[in-house]
């Protein structure tokens, strides 16, 4: 059940940007640097969390930055960077609330947005 709902996410996400014809690259760095900052959310009163999860965020967000500005394929590698961020929240306890299923949820969502990406701004 939580494949089908991240398929379901990731084409409701994929048929908005092409539904408006939205820009392509600035989307993904858009969609990749808002999924980065939703672990921050989840941190809470956890310090230890908060500065983990800042971290990776702020990653993220100079993938996203490098990617606009020099290379848009990084927008495809940050991606996949960030579903292994998902699996590392299956693996490892980082003492954090997540919703039931989310990082399954998410690494689907991240690979097929991923492909979707690849496909538009491959040149």
């Amino acid at each position: 059940m939580q494949i089908l709902i991240g398929v379901i996410s990731a084409a409701l996400i994929i048929g908005v940007l092409e539904l408006f014809k939205f820009q392509k690259l600035y989307s993904g760095a858009l969609i990749l640097t808002a999924i980065a900052f939703i672990y921050v959310g989840f941190a809470g009163a956890n310090y230890w969390a908060l500065g983990v999860e800042s971290v990776q965020a702020i990653a993220f967000l100079l993938i996203s930055y490098y990617a606009i500005t020099k290379k848009p394929l990084l927008i495809v590698w940050g991606l996949g960077l960030h579903a292994i961020w998902d699996l590392a929240h299956l693996l490892i306890d980082f003492q954090i609330e997540l919703p039931p299923h989310y990082e399954l949820i998410c690494i689907v969502v991240d690979i097929i947005l991923a492909i979707y990406f690849y496909l538009k701004l491959k040149k």
